[in-house]
């Protein structure tokens, strides 16, 4: 398997606190990277709409698009009511106080200006209440052959229909959603917004053929995807859904690219969803019960898939229902530590 790298991997069933449900995980020492690994530049491709689609195809992936949305509408009303708890206005766009000068005057103050002799001249309100969200997110989903073969895709999907609806409703600023394998491609771009024909035309662009899972030239796409032109948001994100299987070989660089994230306040949440087996039950070889064997200095050492994983922020999804209320308390608790090691950097 590509996504295996060099080692072997293995699976435990057994472990007992291990086979947990809906696991976050917020490790900063996953942030330690060798100072010699350096990457190249990767390029971002961005989709020709309807470009080489019949209306057959066009047709299904409207079928599929409305099925998914049904299914989640729910789940997205309760992820728009619980960011907004989380993902509070950062822009002041409504009108507030009492000032000597400023955009309009306060009419419930004019008559005790009249009455005062015109000496409490403090009727004038400015924009200084925060009343608006400008973030800028991407959405990058999994579309590899590894989700097909787990029966992570319809999930991954899902989780996507979720998030881009929940978040559109809550009207968050910019969102674009990529998908992401040997290549990575933006499929939604950022200054659009995103409707029902924007989820017809993700769901068409999902295959799960992809050979490869290059999680590192995903991580760097995101980045320059980030870059492009557009309104400056005052906070990034980015949310890669998969079936969290990376590449052995791409840790390094993985660490690399997630510190220069963090360095850039932009926040990288690894979002790993679980398939089914056929009776749709939770299946054994889940991410957290994995192991594998690499050789050091000849010897087979054994050690957990997830112990040195490269994301420092991450989160195992094993029920689409609990999506909202996990991934809600989940940001709240990485904004909390993105401050605190923010507040420490300058005070040092």
């Amino acid at each position: 398997d590509a996504n295996a790298g060099d080692s072997n991997a293995t699976n435990e069933s057994d472990g007992g606190d291990i086979n947990e449900r809906n696991k976050i995980v917020s490790d900063m020492s996953r942030l330690s990277v060798e100072k010699d690994a350096f990457a190249t530049k990767t390029e971002m491709v961005v989709d020709d709409h309807f470009v080489g689609s019949s209306a057959e195809e066009m047709t299904e992936a409207r079928t599929r698009w409305l099925a998914i949305q049904s299914d989640t509408f729910s789940l997205s009303r309760r992820l728009c009511e619980k960011l907004r708890l989380v993902m509070e206005p950062l822009v002041a766009s409504k009108l507030r106080g009492d000032y000597r000068t400023g955009k309009r005057i306060n009419m419930k103050r004019v008559i005790g200006y009249i009455a005062s002799g015109y000496r409490k001249d403090k009727i004038w309100l400015r924009r200084t209440k925060p009343a608006k969200r400008n973030y800028r997110v991407l959405v990058a989903v999994d579309d590899s052959e590894s989700m097909l073969k787990s029966g992570a895709g319809d999930m991954a999907l899902r989780a996507m229909a979720t998030l881009a609806v929940g978040m559109n409703q809550l009207e968050i600023g910019e969102l674009g959603v990529a998908s992401f394998g040997n290549e990575m491609k933006l499929i939604h771009p950022f200054h659009l917004p995103f409707t029902s024909e924007s989820g017809v035309e993700a769901v068409r662009n999902f295959k799960f053929d992809q050979q490869r899972t290059r999680t590192s030239l995903c991580v760097e796409g995101a980045i320059n995807a980030l870059d492009m032109p557009g309104e400056n948001a005052s906070m990034q994100l980015v949310f890669l859904i998969s079936d969290g299987r990376i590449e052995r070989d791409s840790r390094v660089e993985l660490k690399r690219l997630v510190r220069e994230m963090l360095e850039r306040n932009i926040l990288l949440a690894m979002i790993i969803v679980e398939g089914n087996d056929e009776n749709g039950k939770q299946k054994k070889d889940n991410i957290l019960n994995m192991k594998e064997v690499s050789f050091v200095k000849g010897k087979p050492v054994v050690k957990r898939f997830i112990e040195d994983y490269p994301f420092p922020y991450y989160m195992v999804l094993d029920d689409m229902a609990a999506l909202p209320e996990v991934l809600g308390d989940a940001l709240k608790q990485w904004y909390e530590m993105i401050t605190h090691l923010h507040s420490g950097a300058s005070s040092a």
